[in-house]
């Protein structure tokens, strides 16, 4: 049941707060649960407009991110910005492809050791942010050991680009030699 409960919070906030939404509509439809929650009608009705609204926040929050690098800066700091020099390419050239970069949201080692979630994010994205593929060397001398006498875990979830998709990987078991993960947005 210990492993349930913590894959179940082991996951994006954009998540949790979907499944809560889920959950709460679920009382509001079924009422009693096993005799355990029993809500009246002023109850269902409550955990009803509850669901919505937590699904309503996790979906904008979802949909709600923003990938524009210079919205994020002060505008007195943009204007210090030198120009760029825009060069137009010959119509007979070939359009430029846009590389796909991995961007990491977690990286977690010994979560099956009860270690914290996201442990490893840092690490993790040093090596492999803005590249189209990562082999991370799971290196267990500079990670932190939640508990040294337990066979751990590496875990990492990341997306590629401005998509929403989330990716993950994960080895159940190191060895510790070569033990590598790869993170992956190429076609």
């Amino acid at each position: 049941m210990q492993d349930v409960i913590l894959k179940l919070v082991d996951v994006p906030m954009v998540r949790m707060f979907v499944l809560a939404g889920i959950i709460f509509l679920m009382i509001a439809v079924l009422g009693k649960i096993e005799g355990k929650i029993e809500p009246g009608s002023i109850g269902r009705i409550g955990s009803a407009i509850l669901g919505v609204v937590l699904i309503a926040i996790g979906i904008m929050m979802q949909y709600g991110e923003t990938h524009d690098v210079y919205a994020k800066l002060p505008p007195n700091m943009i204007a210090a910005l030198p120009p760029q020099t825009v060069v137009a390419a010959p119509a007979s050239a070939p359009a430029a492809v846009e590389t796909i970069t991995i961007k990491v949201l977690s990286g977690t080692y010994g979560r099956n050791c009860n270690a914290k979630a996201g442990n490893a994010t840092a690490p993790l994205s040093r090596a492999c942010d803005g590249r189209a593929s990562c082999d991370f060397s799971i290196d267990t001398s500079v990670l932190e050991d939640p508990a040294p006498n337990c066979s751990k875990d590496f875990s990492a979830e990341w997306k590629c680009g401005a998509g929403n998709a989330v990716y993950s990987a994960a080895l159940s078991s190191l060895t510790g030699k070569n033990d590598k993960l790869r993170l992956n947005c190429a076609n």
